[in-house]
């Protein structure tokens, strides 16, 4: 199971110490709480347009997992106060998401510095077609570029339906980039495809060691 989540720093701070309190604290606190199988925070280092968030967060679990039941009572007190020091909690925007390798390895832990050109992507209409000309654009990039790592997508299902809190594309398309690799430039999409946002992130995950580490629901 995968979720994605929108998150965005307070206005009285920085991006900069968004993630770093992302990194040293709160990362650390959410995998005390929750069996994450993988955890990884994409930081935003610049995008065009300009967007509204800070990081797009990835969160795995196993199947059957109460998610729900781990994120209430006490976990979510002691989550959402943590919250409320470094975050816009008003602009948290979470989705169910289906993650798809188009091409490239499979995902294994992406080592510290890998950049993720993360492209957010709408459609109007029929579904079918929209997921067919994302995947195909995707193996096209694939094929041209060949510096590309990997290149996966993500469909996403928003958890509001709408208002402020709707997750705001359809898809992502990410396409994995060398160490400090540059983004690719001039992407045009197909045209049943619309380009919501051009964002280059870079990977922090948390390896399945200190996610065991850390895993401690019981300490409050």
């Amino acid at each position: 199971m995968k979720s994605v989540c929108l998150l965005s720093r307070r206005p009285d701070s920085t991006r900069q110490a968004f993630r770093d309190y992302y990194e040293t604290g709160h990362s650390r606190l959410g995998s005390r709480y929750f069996p994450f199988s993988k955890y990884v925070r994409n930081h935003v280092l610049a995008s065009a347009p300009e967007v509204d968030f800070d990081v797009i967060t990835e969160f795995f679990f196993d199947e059957g997992v109460d998610i729900a039941g781990v994120h209430s009572g006490r976990v979510r007190e002691i989550l959402d106060e943590d919250e409320r020091r470094f975050m816009d909690q008003s602009l948290i925007r979470p989705a169910g998401a289906e993650e798809i390798l188009l091409s490239g390895s499979p995902r294994d832990i992406a080592p510290t510095g890998t950049r993720r050109q993360m492209l957010m992507l709408s459609g109007s209409g029929d579904a079918t077609a929209f997921r067919d000309a994302v995947n195909s654009w995707g193996e096209e990039l694939a094929a041209a570029h060949d510096r590309l790592l990997r290149v996966t997508v993500d469909y996403a299902q928003s958890f509001a339906p709408e208002g402020e809190g709707r997750f705001p594309c359809d898809a992502v398309l990410s396409l994995w980039l060398p160490e400090s690799g540059s983004a690719l430039s001039g992407l045009t999409p197909p045209a049943a495809v619309e380009m919501r946002a051009d964002v280059l992130t870079e990977v922090c995950e948390s390896t399945p060691e200190l996610l065991q580490e850390l895993y401690d629901p019981d300490t409050f």
